[in-house]
């Protein structure tokens, strides 16, 4: 007798959650590339980051 499973295959199941890890990798990515872009220079230079090097982060894709 032949039965259809009503789960997904095994890699279906596992391929998900890394797909969901990695746009929210890139999501959280993101909002740090924002709040980068908002910091001052007086900030930036407390945290050790010159305004060129934030303009470099900032203009990155991924």
């Amino acid at each position: 007798m032949f039965t259809l499973s009503r789960t997904r295959p095994a890699t279906a199941r596992l391929a998900a959650p890394g797909l969901i890890a990695r746009v929210a990798r890139v999501l959280a990515t993101r909002r740090s590339r924002a709040a980068l872009a908002k910091l001052d220079p007086r900030l930036l230079d407390d945290i050790g980051i010159s305004e060129a090097m934030a303009r470099s982060e900032m203009r990155r894709f991924l």
